[in-house]
């Protein structure tokens, strides 16, 4: 007997805080303007209620059935289940107690588990452990609230990915390189301290030279290249947290990135704690095929993240996510990410040239890190047209440094620079980017 006054009375509950939804959205009239007639009836039952509607009474029946009007009626229901029935009538039934967030454990990230070195850790679902590859996902954008375990997802991809040894990172973070700055010495990383328009321009620059390359060479994709010609070009990360902090003559650039990366082997990450038109603009945000959201306060962030309902409803706990990937749904709770110490193990590093450019920079190291076009075409016996070529376009790109002169004015040639060796694989001789001659 006491179940059923509970029930009934929760049912009376839902009842008069659905009447107040549908006056507040003018799908009714006023208390003032009612008909004599009923606006629906209260059926309870087993674990719902049935309120069964007067058609006559209501405004609009397909603004009342829409998926808007049904998840705003859910979230004012404090998150309890809608369903409609619209057969012989118009039927909505509706859950008691709202719906419970899955269960899921926070576990800290085990590198072992890593599937490949192109995999990057989700977090876990309630299948287990999530981890979803790179490459697949293309280009990825992240929402959510601050504090809420964006940053610690992209510490947990970054360390992933050093560990599998085989992707080159540029890292921008919004806040001068003190997030990811603590990357800067491993080999394969660069951080870009700047607005962000220097790594944006070196990745863009990398991404055109594929595109010719793959051109001359006949074929689609990075993988096709690398099986015809043997060149060593690494997949390139970019990840850029904080994207609304991106001045605005960065934007076109990071619209032909996200539009046309993933076939070079470009892989743009976005992350911001603003989800608004503002900071990810509409047409990159239609672009990124892959979207996770961390809590957010309102059904309008919800939806520039993810492009649907569901992470205003998410526990407000650290690392609560949904993931939008290839039309599924998933929630996930993100593993713990410890940040690295001074003495972890660092991978061997990647390179960003094909191995026909790589031995220019080793000519250029067994020259005392001076790159003369002469020189440099005479070891390696290169041409010195495609020499020059390539150093012109190296140092737009900022990996050699312009022609220096000494105090006599006498053109010494270019030097390399610190990027150019880690794109190289030669982070251990840095020190050759700074010497004098």
């Amino acid at each position: 007997m006491g179940e059923m006054m509970v029930e009934v009375h929760t049912a009376r509950h839902i009842a008069d805080r659905t009447w107040r939804f549908l006056v507040q959205r003018n799908l009714v009239d006023p208390p003032d303007r009612l008909p004599a007639r009923p606006l629906f009836y209260v059926l309870p039952r087993r674990e719902r209620v049935i309120l069964a509607f007067d058609p006559l009474a209501l405004k609009s029946v397909d603004r009342l059935l829409s998926p808007r009007t049904l998840h705003h009626l859910s979230t004012a229901l404090g998150g309890r289940r809608v369903v409609t029935m619209n057969s012989r009538g118009v039927f909505f039934q509706i859950a008691y107690w709202p719906t419970p967030s899955a269960p899921l454990s926070s576990q800290p990230l085990d590198l072992a588990q890593q599937p490949s070195p192109l995999h990057v850790p989700i977090g876990v679902t309630k299948k287990g452990p999530l981890w979803l590859s790179l490459p697949e996902m293309d280009s990825v954008l992240i929402g959510g609230s601050r504090r809420m375990g964006k940053t610690r997802l992209l510490h947990g991809w970054v360390q992933a990915l050093l560990h599998g040894g085989e992707a080159m990172l540029i890292l921008w973070d919004g806040k001068g390189g003190v997030e990811f700055g603590r990357y800067a010495d491993r080999p394969g990383v660069v951080v870009d301290p700047s607005d962000g328009r220097e790594g944006l321009e070196r990745v863009f620059a990398e991404m055109s030279r594929r595109a010719d390359l793959f051109q001359q060479g006949g074929v689609p994709s990075l993988p096709e290249y690398v099986r015809r010609t043997g060149d060593r070009l690494p997949p390139l990360v970019l990840i850029l947290d904080e994207v609304a902090f991106l001045p605005e003559e960065a934007q076109e650039v990071l619209t032909d990135l996200v539009a046309k990366g993933g076939a070079f082997g470009v892989y743009p990450v976005l992350a911001t704690q603003r989800p608004d038109a503002q900071a990810v603009k509409g047409l990159v945000r239609a672009n990124l095929s892959t979207r996770i959201a961390f809590p957010v306060p309102s059904v309008h962030d919800s939806m520039v993240i993810l492009g649907r309902p569901g992470a205003e409803k998410l526990p407000k706990r650290k690392g609560r996510l949904l993931l939008i990937w290839e039309g599924r749904l998933v929630e996930a709770q993100a593993f713990r990410v410890s940040l690295p110490d001074a003495g972890a193990v660092r991978p061997e590093a990647a390179t960003l040239l094909t191995g026909r450019e790589r031995r220019l920079v080793e000519a250029a190291v067994r020259l005392g890190g001076w790159f003369r076009i002469r020189q440099v075409a005479e070891v390696t016996g290169e041409s010195r047209d495609w020499v020059n070529k390539v150093a012109r376009r190296w140092e737009a790109m900022g990996y050699l440094t312009p022609v220096q002169v000494n105090e006599r004015g006498h053109r010494l040639g270019r030097r390399v620079t610190e990027g150019l060796l880690q794109a190289a694989g030669f982070g251990g001789q840095a020190n050759l980017a700074d010497e004098a001659d």
